[in-house]
C-alpha cells in the first residue's frame, strides 16, 4: 500500500489491509517460531479473508468515510478534576476509515484486548454499554453531516462480532488471538484445523513453511553472531 493510496469502496481497503498483512508475514524474517506456529497463521489470514464479507455493511461500503483517531488511548486524553475531556493528542494518526470499524475502546476496563474473555468479557460489556448510552444521549443533542447513526453501526457490528473482525484488521498480532476466541466456533480451531486451512492460504502453501522455518534459523544464527550468547527460541537473550 502506497501513502497515497485512496480506496472508494469498503472491499478494496479490506483486500488490501488483509494483503498488507501477508506481505508483512512473508517478509518478516522472525514473524515464525515453530512450524505449528507458522500454520496456525497462515490459517488466521485465511480464514479472515472467508469472513470479512460478514463484516462489511452493504449500504456503506461506498461511504462516507468517517474520521477516526487510530492512536486513540488513555496516555494520549487529557481531562480535568471532574473527567471532562479537555485534550487529544497524537491526531497526526487521524484515517477517514469504514464506519464499521468504529468501537469503544478496548482497553477501557484496562485491559489488553486479548485478556477481554469469560468475566472480563462481561465486565467489558458492562462498561461498553454505559459508553453506548452516553454516545446515544450525544448523538440525540448534535447533528451530523454525514447522516450515519454511529451507535447503531457500533451496536451492529458488536451484536454481530464484527468488531473483533475490524480489530483484527488494524492489529499486527491481536488477529491470531481474536479470530479464535471470538469469531470461530467453541474449539473449532484445532491444530489438524489449521494445518488443513493453511493449505489454502497460497499456492506451495508448504514451501512457504518450509521458508519461514528457514527465515526464523537465519534470524536466530545472525542474533547470535552480533550478540555472541545463545539465544532462546523465541529470540530473547538466556
Amino acid at each position: 500500500m502506497q501513502r497515497d493510496d485512496t480506496f472508494k469502496c469498503t472491499d478494496g481497503f479490506v483486500s488490501e489491509m488483509l494483503t498488507f498483512h501477508d506481505q508483512r508475514f512473508l517478509s518478516q524474517p522472525n514473524a515464525v517460531y515453530s512450524e505449528g506456529d507458522c500454520r496456525g497463521q497462515m490459517a488466521v489470514k485465511t480464514l479472515l479473508r472467508a469472513f470479512s464479507h460478514r463484516y462489511i455493511d452493504r449500504e456503506l461500503r461506498h461511504g462516507p468515510f468517517l474520521l477516526q483517531l487510530t492512536d486513540l488511548h488513555a496516555s494520549n486524553i487529557f481531562v480535568d478534576d471532574d473527567w471532562n475531556v479537555t485534550c487529544l493528542i497524537d491526531l497526526e494518526w487521524l484515517c477517514a476509515l469504514p464506519a464499521e470499524m468504529l468501537s469503544v475502546p478496548y482497553w477501557i476496563t484496562g485491559c489488553s484486548i486479548d485478556e477481554i474473555q469469560d468475566e472480563r468479557y462481561d465486565e467489558f460489556d458492562e462498561i461498553r454499554q454505559e459508553f453506548m448510552d452516553a454516545l446515544r444521549e450525544q448523538e440525540r443533542a448534535t447533528r451530523a453531516e454525514h447522516m450515519i447513526t454511529v451507535s447503531k453501526v457500533m451496536q451492529e457490528m458488536w451484536d454481530s462480532k464484527g468488531t473483533w473482525f475490524w480489530y483484527c484488521l488494524s492489529s499486527v498480532n491481536a488477529m491470531y488471538f481474536l479470530v479464535e476466541s471470538h469469531l470461530c466456533p467453541a474449539n473449532a480451531l484445532s491444530l489438524d484445523a489449521e494445518r488443513i486451512v493453511s493449505q489454502f492460504w497460497c499456492d506451495e502453501a508448504e514451501a512457504v513453511v518450509q521458508k519461514k522455518l528457514a527465515d526464523r534459523k537465519g534470524y536466530d544464527a545472525e542474533l547470535k553472531n552480533v550478540f555472541g550468547e545463545s539465544l532462546s527460541c523465541d529470540g530473547e537473550r538466556r
